[in-house]
């Protein structure tokens, strides 16, 4: 309540100006009594939300060597009020960057292509000639297994079946001849056999006796060596049926196109293979660190003949300067991006004029109200245009958004407007003979300065914006404003504040 007396105050003296006195009869007796007065003009009567915040560069990029600048904060992505730089880190594996020369100091400005800082880069070539060399060799197996079996290949699988083949018929053949020649040695042996049992029949001598017993003897050992002959013969032909077989497969193996799913796997690791020879490539072009974008140099954290630290090595804003603040749920309705703004700088006293680029929708923190009650915040940036050089990160300012604005409104001072926008609003214009009269109005913009008048009054009418009581050499000065008829909506749309 306070505040807004004061607010009223404030407004008084601001229209002071135009202000009239009236003198006439209000309450008889020893007192007499006068209305204060203004008369009906043209202007801007324009609707603002005020929120304090903070200042911060819409962009900071965080240099490492070895990888490409990253946002290490943004403007257009942070929700809360201002931005923080992060701490990063490098994506070049576990290289060591041996820092050759800083070109660079904290508060310099730079203007892009600019170079910042060189490191020496001789890890960095060597892991890239090693990976180079995967790549080449992933590269080869590619257009091998594309192109398929060779003519020398084919050729090679054919010559390969066919001395496979030939072992197979030698080897049967082999088997036929031995088997022939056992089959006559066991018969000779059997024979002999025979031919002793006879010639004992005849005379059984001793002489006889030990021919019959040698020549059986002479058979068990040729029956054992035909079977073992016979199955030697056989073993070599199923070993030789085996090779015959696999030099088929192997043949149409080598001969055969490459499946689709090895070319496949092959152009895989041929593309892994060349994202690691980029990634090389920029390692070492990132030796040199360069400026992304014209800024300000806010951050150096190495020093010549050190290797580099993990971490961002330097940090540059970029872009534009902007004012972050929290505004109350109650005031977030009427906040759009593309509304213009004001920024008052606390430390340099300086008001920026600016644009809302940006609200979070999502509440970034929460307040108690004056009841105890929680209030809900949100974050709005506002990029200011052409900030002065002494606007610097993280100052303190007051946002003011113009949430509605008329020019050459028809408008009177707002302590001249009574009523509310559920029972209508009435303003006290002073007639030509002095009387005053009630006149009902339909109002626009309403603010704590002023309100616009859509219908019901004309340019240089007088209204009444207050009364005076003069008793006994004192002056006591009243407003006729009711507060709370300047709650609620008027019917031409815009913000309208208490």
């Amino acid at each position: 309540m306070k505040l807004r007396l004061a607010s009223i105050a404030l407004i008084l003296v601001g229209v002071g100006a135009v202000v009239l006195t009236v003198v006439g009869p209000v309450f008889g007796g020893s007192s007499s009594s006068a209305y204060t007065t203004s008369t009906v003009t043209t202007g801007t009567v324009s609707a603002t939300s005020v929120a304090t915040g903070t200042i911060s560069p819409s962009t900071v990029y965080g240099l490492s060597f070895g990888v490409s600048p990253v946002i290490a904060s943004s403007a257009d992505t942070t929700s809360g009020v201002g931005g923080s730089t992060g701490s990063g880190s490098s994506s070049s594996g576990s290289l060591t960057w041996p820092v050759t020369a800083v070109s660079v100091t904290v508060g310099q400005s730079v203007t892009k292509g600019t170079t910042l800082a060189t490191a020496d880069a001789t890890a960095a070539q060597l892991q890239l000639a090693s990976v180079q060399a995967t790549l080449a060799s992933a590269q080869s197996k590619l257009t091998t297994d594309q192109a398929g079996p060779t003519a020398l290949a084919k050729a090679q699988a054919s010559n390969q079946l066919s001395q496979a083949e030939n072992s197979y018929s030698q080897a049967v053949a082999n088997r036929k001849i031995t088997n022939q020649q056992n089959a006559l040695t066991l018969s000779q042996a059997q024979a002999a056999v025979s031919a002793a049992q006879t010639a004992y029949n005849g005379d059984a001598s001793a002489q006889n006796l030990a021919a019959l017993q040698a020549a059986q003897s002479n058979l068990t050992t040729t029956q054992l060596k035909v079977s073992q002959s016979n199955q030697q013969a056989a073993q070599q032909v199923t070993s030789a049926s085996l090779s015959e077989t696999a030099a088929k497969l192997q043949y149409q193996n080598n001969t055969a196109p490459t499946a689709s799913a090895t070319v496949t796997a092959d152009q895989a690791l041929v593309a892994s293979d060349q994202a690691a020879v980029n990634a090389a490539q920029l390692a070492v072009t990132d030796a040199t660190l360069a400026a992304p974008a014209d800024g300000l140099i806010t951050a150096v954290n190495i020093l010549p003949g050190v290797s580099a630290p993990s971490g961002y090595a330097i940090e540059e804003s970029v872009g534009p300067m902007v004012a972050t603040a929290s505004f109350a749920e109650s005031a977030i309705t009427g906040l759009q991006v593309g509304q213009t703004a004001t920024a008052l700088i606390t430390g340099p006293d300086v008001s920026v004029p600016g644009t809302l680029t940006q609200i979070v929708p999502v509440a970034s923190s929460s307040s108690s109200g004056g009841s105890g009650s929680s209030v809900a915040t949100y974050a709005v940036t506002v990029t200011l245009t052409d900030p002065p050089a002494t606007v610097l990160s993280g100052m303190s300012a007051t946002v003011t958004v113009t949430t509605a604005s008329v020019a050459n409104a028809l408008r009177v001072p707002a302590t001249a407007l009574s009523g509310s926008a559920s029972t209508g609003y009435t303003v006290e214009v002073v007639n030509a003979n002095g009387s005053t009269s009630s006149v009902a109005v339909q109002v626009g913009v309403v603010t704590t300065s002023y309100v616009q008048i859509t219908s019901g009054l004309s340019a240089g009418d007088t209204v009444v914006v207050g009364t005076s009581s003069t008793r006994s050499g004192t002056t006591t000065t009243t407003s006729g404003v009711n507060l709370n008829a300047l709650t609620g909506s008027g019917p031409a749309g815009g913000a309208f504040l208490p």
